[in-house]
Formats: C-alpha cells, structure tokens, sequence
C-alpha cells in the first residue's frame, strides 16, 4: 500500500444528484428473477430497501452535470475558475471520446483547461480527490471532481443473481488550493490478481458486441459477475488494514476521527470493519444505502450529503473517507472538512 501526504488543499463543497425515479426493493420483480424469499433475505443482511434508477435516456454524466449545476447556481463555482475538470465513472457516455470533454462544453467551462476520465468504481472518489490534489500541488489552483455511476444498466448482474443492490447517482466536488489548509492523508492500494471477482466480460474490445450476446428481451449480455465471498475477504483482509496505516500515518488515533465515511457497499460490510477496528457503529454512516442502494463511486459524497450535511457545513472536524472494490482497489483519506458547502441531495428530472 502506497502512502502519500498532499498540502495544501481544501474541499469546498460536496453536491450529490440522484434519478427521479425510486424503486422499493419488494416491489421490483426484475431482482433475483422475482424470488421475494431471496430478495428479503438480501435485504435483511445489506440493509437496502430502496435505491434511485437512472432511465434510459439519463447517464452519469447526465447526474453529474446535475451536481454541479447546484454549485454554480449557489455561486460556489463559476465556469471560469476550474483549471482541470476529472470524472470519475465506469459508466461514461461513450467509449470515445472522453466524457470530460463532452461536459466541458456541457457545463460551458474555459478551453484553456485540463479534462480527463477515470475509469474506476468503488473506490473511485477517494481517487478522484487523490488526482485532485496532485494536480493543485502541480500549479492548479481549483479542480472541479465529478463522480458517479449508473450501474444500475448492468442488468445481467440480477439476471444471474450475482450483484447488490445499485442504485445510481453523480456527484461534485469543488477542491481549490488553500496555503493555510491542513494536509491530506492518502493510502491507496491495488490487486489486479482479484480483477475477475466483478467484472463485466462483454462489450469492450477483448470481447466486443456480437449478435449472440443479447438477450431475448434485447438487452445486452455484458456477462457481468460478482464473487460476493471474495469481495467480502478482500474487503476485510483489505480496508482495516488501510484505515489503521492511513492514521498511523497521519499520526492520528481512532478518536481524532469525527466520522469514518466508507462506500456504501452494504450494512454487513460496513458492520464488520467497524467491528474489526473496534470504531462505534454510530460513527460509520450506514444509513444512505437503505435510501439510495449501493452507488459504487458516488456512495461516500453522497452520504456525506445525506447524512452529514449539517455537520460538514457548520463544524470543522476530521473525517476518514475509504472506497473499495472492483479492480480490486482500495483508497483511504484523512481529511479535514470545514464549514463546506453541501446542499440537499438534488432529485434530477431530466432537465439538463
């Protein structure tokens, strides 16, 4: 696991966009091919009851353009102050060209004006703000991260039984250069010997689309499988260890943290690593993926919107962020979070 220290910097504001469109888990018969004793037993142990699909014309770019319309109009952000603009999806409008491009005219930014995409998922917010921060300690002074997922379009997943329960959202986040900010603490690790424990298999160019890999209902057969017992050790082999050497590292104790904010992967998972670092339950927000699903990337700023909001915008504490998953990749952060903006989460109707 890599190490790294990043002064400097300062998160302004955090904004979170989610679909009009709520789905209750008992009343969804495309889960687990309708078999409600599955599906309850699911939810028993995850903790999700209800999450927020995107339609078929709604992407995440779609949902992050959302997110960030809601700081422009708070005059939080103009167009003409980002010096880079990073979106972090692996559900990007197209395969070329990037989508950074697309929304930099979308979200009519300057031309002089670095954009690039990040194709990671769980893990990819605390990625997002690692590449942030780098990029401001390279002579950027604000960076605008959007981050988000519509994993939800990854049907085959219910199909075979395989997946959690998705749900979708786009987020943004206003990181600036700050000379009297506090440092941020980074640990980030990868295990590429894990990647086929989610994967999708289909529709990229070592197996492009063909005519047999659709099903009869014409959906796309991406072949998209989830190992949820390797997951799991992973996640417990993995995370504690990062959060322990994350703060060991930044010289800090468990107490010095006001809130542990982890992706939102499910109940069972977030209980565990509380348990394996003896952190109180009530400092490990599990809350938002019984409202919202498991959003992959967009799951820790969206708690921080749904759960925290007013602590974030009227304090100043530390917080712990920690993703996890595909790849499998892992990325912690400690970090200091003072007076930020951070609106309610906005319900995205299509008007973008």
């Amino acid at each position: 696991m890599a190490t790294f220290t990043v002064p400097h910097i300062k998160i302004e504001a955090i904004s979170s966009a989610v679909p009009e469109k709520e789905a209750r888990l008992t009343n969804d018969p495309t889960l687990y091919g309708g078999n409600e004793k599955q599906l309850r037993r699911v939810m028993k142990s995850s903790g999700f009851d209800k999450r927020r699909l995107a339609d078929d014309k709604t992407t995440t770019a779609d949902l992050c353009v959302a997110a960030a319309q809601t700081l422009f109009d708070a005059h939080i952000i103009t167009p003409e102050e980002p010096d880079a603009l990073i979106f972090v999806s692996q559900t990007p409008d197209y395969q070329i060209p990037a989508t950074s491009c697309v929304l930099q005219k979308r979200l009519d930014l300057r031309e002089d004006i670095a954009v690039f995409d990040i194709n990671h998922g769980c893990s990819g917010y605390v990625y997002g703000l690692y590449l942030a921060a780098s990029l401001i300690n390279s002579g950027c002074k604000t960076v605008l991260l959007l981050v988000g997922d519509t994993v939800s379009k990854f049907t085959d997943m219910f199909k075979n039984g395989s997946a959690p329960i998705f749900g979708d959202a786009g987020t943004a986040t206003v990181v600036r250069y700050d000379e009297n900010a506090v440092p941020m603490f980074f640990d980030i690790g990868t295990d590429g010997g894990g990647a086929d424990a989610i994967m999708a298999q289909n529709g990229g160019f070592r197996n492009p689309p063909k005519p047999e890999m659709f099903y009869e209902d014409g959906t796309f057969k991406y072949d998209s499988v989830m190992d949820g017992m390797r997951i799991m050790q992973f996640t417990l082999d993995k995370v504690p260890a990062s959060i322990e050497k994350l703060l060991t590292f930044a010289g800090k104790n468990k107490e010095d943290v006001s809130s542990f904010v982890l992706h939102q992967a499910n109940k069972l998972i977030l209980q565990n690593i509380a348990m394996s670092l003896d952190i109180p339950f009530e400092k490990m927000p599990m809350e938002t993926l019984s409202k919202y699903g498991n959003q992959s990337s967009a799951s820790i700023p969206t708690a921080v919107c749904d759960v925290l909001r007013e602590q974030v915008e009227k304090t100043s504490a530390d917080y712990v962020f920690c993703g996890f998953g595909i790849g499998l990749t892992w990325a912690s952060c400690f970090l200091k979070l003072d007076h930020i903006f951070c609106p309610e989460i906005k319900i995205y109707k299509g008007e973008n």
